[in-house]
C-alpha cells in the first residue's frame, strides 16, 4: 500500500496535578499547573484536529506514562486518535523512536508537544513542505534554546545523540550534530513555550489560554 502523505505525532502526558507543568507549581499550585496544561493540551489538539482537515493529514498522541488514564482516554476519544505509548530511554531516543515508527506508513513525520499554543496550521503546513526528497529534517527553535517541532521524511539518530535535553542548548547541539555529518535541514520562524509564569502570563495576553489566577 502506498505510503499516506503526513502525519502529525503529539506527545504529552496524563493529566495528573503534580506531575505536568511542574515548574509552574510554585505560582499557580499543584491543581493550577494542571488547568493550564490542560488549557495547553485542548489548544494543540484543536490546531491538529484542523490541520487534519486542511492538510490531509493522519495524527496520534503518545503518551509518556499511562496511555490509560481518563484523561488520555478523553483526548483520544473525543479527537479520534490513536494512541501509543513513548519508548523508555532519553527525550532524543523517545523522539527517535516516534519518527521512525511512523515514518514506516507516511511520507513525512511532523512531532510537537503541547507547550507551544502559538503553534498554527500554517506552522505544520510549512514544516510539512520543507520536508524534500533534498532535505531530510526539519525543526521549529523555541524562543528558550530547544525547539517545538521536530519533523524528517527520513529519520536517524544523528541529531538526537549528545544532546543535554532541557537545557538552552538544545539547538544549539542540535545543529551542531547535523552539520558534523553533513545532513540538510530546514529551519522555521523561532517560535515560544510555556514554562514559567511569565510565559502562562504572555500566553493570557495574547489570548491563547485563559486567565488563571496566581496562587502565590
Amino acid at each position: 500500500m502506498p505510503k499516506q502523505a503526513l502525519h502529525i505525532a503529539v506527545f504529552c502526558k496524563p493529566l495528573v496535578p503534580g506531575q505536568v507543568k511542574t515548574r509552574l507549581i510554585p505560582a499557580y499550585g499543584a491543581q493550577g499547573a494542571a488547568d493550564i496544561y490542560a488549557q495547553l493540551v485542548e489548544r494543540t489538539l484543536r490546531t491538529v484536529q484542523a490541520a487534519r482537515t486542511a492538510l490531509d493529514a493522519s495524527a496520534s498522541l503518545w503518551i509518556a506514562d499511562n496511555v490509560t488514564h481518563p484523561s488520555v482516554l478523553d483526548w483520544a476519544d473525543r479527537n479520534a486518535l490513536p494512541v501509543y505509548a513513548q519508548c523508555a530511554g532519553d527525550l532524543g531516543e523517545k523522539m527517535l523512536h516516534t519518527l521512525t515508527t511512523m515514518t514506516g506508513d507516511h511520507e513525512r513525520v511532523l512531532l510537537i508537544g503541547t507547550d507551544c499554543p502559538a503553534l498554527t496550521i500554517r506552522d505544520l503546513q510549512a514544516a510539512a513542505v520543507a520536508l524534500t526528497p533534498t532535505c531530510h529534517w526539519v525543526f521549529t527553535p523555541a524562543e528558550d534554546g530547544g525547539y517545538v517541532l521536530a519533523g524528517s521524511n527520513a529519520p536517524s539518530s544523528e541529531p538526537f545523540v549528545g544532546i543535554a535535553w532541557s537545557t538552552p542548548q538544545v539547538m544549539v547541539q542540535t545543529r551542531a550534530a547535523l552539520n558534523a555529518r553533513t545532513l540538510t535541514w530546514a529551519e522555521l520562524a523561532t517560535l515560544w513555550d510555556v514554562d514559567e509564569a511569565i510565559d502562562v502570563e504572555r500566553a493570557q495576553m495574547a489570548g491563547l489560554i485563559a486567565h488563571l489566577a496566581k496562587t502565590h
